[in-house]
């Protein structure tokens, strides 16, 4: 019965020697658990601040992407408006163009009718040059008759005279 007494302390002694064991067997596995899942969150941390600081640059890009745009969109405007005002302007200069062309084909026509009426008078001028022309023949001869007339007057106005 001793060795049962003895045997059931030894028991009793032992157990719970052994169960701190197991125990602190499970602590420690436990630490390690812990340990790892803190990792695991700090991990995720920096893996949420990564993705936080990514968010914040892709929201920057995406608000300067937006005012690219919104400026684009005003420069296609002013554009289309420019476009607009140039065909406008293409087609007033169209206009003035082909004004200019009837009031060109107006001029090419009275130049013509001018140069045509130039080419008659000039016609004329030579006409009248010809008939002045003769003319002047007429009155040189007539000229040199009157002389003749004149000499043979003072010729018998000297005869008569005695």
């Amino acid at each position: 019965m001793k060795k049962i007494l003895i045997i059931s302390c030894a028991m009793a002694l032992i157990f719970p020697l052994v169960l701190a064991g197991c125990h602190r067997a499970e602590r420690e596995s436990l630490r390690a658990a812990l340990a790892e899942t803190q990792r695991e969150r700090d991990d995720l941390k920096a893996q949420v601040e990564s993705a936080v600081q990514a968010r914040d640059q892709l929201r920057v890009q995406v608000d300067e992407l937006t005012k690219s745009r919104d400026q684009l969109q005003e420069k296609f405007t002013e554009l289309a408006s420019s476009r607009d005002e140039l065909k406008k302007r293409v087609d007033e200069l169209a206009l003035s163009r082909d004004a200019l062309q009837e009031q060109a084909e107006k001029l090419s026509k009275s130049r013509d009718a001018a140069a045509a009426e130039a080419q008659a008078a000039q016609l004329r001028i030579d006409e009248l040059a010809k008939k002045l022309q003769g003319e002047t023949e007429k009155v040189r001869e007539l000229q040199g008759q009157l002389k003749q007339v004149q000499v043979a007057v003072t010729e018998l106005q000297k005869k008569l005279k005695p």
